[in-house]
């Protein structure tokens, strides 16, 4: 079992309730554009696997072990992948900030 250990980001304000309402929408905003990227990276990725024949996370494995190749779009497929995960990682990491504004 993984432990994350959680720190804490202390910010001086002079108005607590109006920050946090800022920092409410801002990270809400962000939330919504992230999605929005994600939707349009797993797209991409939908199209490479029609178009391969095989699910993003097996090709991955290979490119990874270099089984793959070295064409264009090999080269795009993984870059979309490995930004998936970049987007996924980063909504994780908004969502627990927002569960913290409430």
């Amino acid at each position: 079992m993984m432990v994350i250990e959680m720190e804490v980001i202390k910010l001086k304000v002079p108005d607590v309730p109006t920050a946090l309402g800022v920092l409410e929408s801002s990270l809400k905003r962000e939330l919504f554009l992230l999605d929005k990227s994600i939707f349009k990276t797993k797209k991409r990725l939908t199209d490479f696997e029609e178009k391969k024949g095989m699910r993003s996370e097996e090709f991955y494995e290979k490119f990874d072990k270099g089984l793959a190749g070295d064409d264009q779009d090999t080269m795009l497929w993984a870059a979309e992948y490995e930004a998936l995960k970049v987007l996924e990682n980063e909504r994780s990491i908004i969502e627990r900030m927002l569960s913290q504004c409430e």
